[in-house]
């Protein structure tokens, strides 16, 4: 009898360790696991920065060459990838972003490669897509301690300056090397709300575009007036954006400009809806309550 029972379990243990479970990226799409995930390949930073948060970068066995996250091998571009590159380094799964690089998941399928998709837009998909990372990774446990570490930052945040009686304006504006065309975050963007939990009055939320993004040019920001203004920086020592709206002459008389509240927040932070955007809400927090 004991050796039947020993049989059975082992059976049974050995179809829990081998079992498919499925999992829905945000493209909604139904995604086939068997077993553990341990060879991962991040197509996209934004997905590295959840790996990294979650302390999982020795399952990563290959990122982009844009990658600041993760010290793994090459593989090129974000798009197109390079196939050869990745079908060598073997993965489990090919972790992507929504939009340009949805094209690459059909290139990936016919290497029988498998691919997961997130493609978060605000806070509340940050929080979601660090337990869908974590749970495809083994670690389902810890990824949602995390997530719930990270809500309850933002809403210590978000309560705190919500007893603010005066509040600044502002507006996020990413620029080039002229101010002609100028894009700005609306209703329905990540930078949208992280102003918002930060204790400012973005200007541009009675606005929206893709994913919350829109195109304006000068005379809006002078018809806003903003407070303040807030504008990337990629590396150590950039100020190009910073210093194209000051030089703007169109943009002398609007209030940020003349008082000098031009904060500069890194621009791989605040260009992804990722674990990391909670430090330019944290500075952009601090920056607003001594400003208002």
């Amino acid at each position: 009898m004991r050796k039947v029972l020993f049989t059975f379990f082992t059976i049974l243990l050995s179809v829990v360790l081998t079992a498919e479970y499925l999992m829905v990226d945000d493209l909604g799409r139904l995604v086939s696991f068997e077993g553990e995930v341990n060879r991962v390949i991040s197509a996209a930073p934004a997905v590295s920065d959840y790996i990294k948060y979650l302390g999982l970068e020795e399952k990563v066995v290959g990122v982009t060459d844009w990658d600041t996250h993760i010290d793994a091998e090459k593989i090129g571009n974000l798009v197109p990838l390079n196939l050869e590159k990745i079908v060598s380094l073997n993965p489990d799964v090919v972790f992507l972003t929504g939009g340009f690089q949805e094209p690459e998941i059909s290139r990936l399928e016919r290497y029988n490669i498998k691919s997961f998709v997130i493609n978060p837009v605000n806070f509340n998909d940050i929080y979601r897509d660090i337990v869908l990372i974590g749970s495809i990774l083994g670690e389902r446990e810890k990824a949602q301690t995390l997530s719930n570490k990270l809500r309850q930052n933002v809403l210590n945040i978000a309560k705190s300056s919500f007893t603010w009686k005066n509040k600044p304006t502002v507006l996020y504006l990413m620029v080039q090397n002229n101010v002609a065309e100028i894009w700005t975050a609306g209703t329905g963007s990540f930078v949208n709300e992280s102003i918002a939990y930060a204790g400012g009055l973005n200007l541009a939320a009675s606005y929206t575009g893709n994913n919350g993004f829109l195109l304006v040019g000068p005379e809006f920001v002078v018809a806003q007036n903003p407070d303040i203004i807030i504008v990337a920086s990629y590396y150590e020592g950039d100020e190009s954006a910073k210093n194209t709206i000051l030089n703007a002459e169109q943009f002398k008389n609007v209030k940020a400009v003349k008082e000098g509240k031009i904060v500069m927040v890194d621009g791989n932070k605040i260009s992804q809806a990722s674990p990391s955007l909670i430090d330019v809400l944290e500075q952009l927090y601090e920056y607003f309550g001594e400003n208002r």
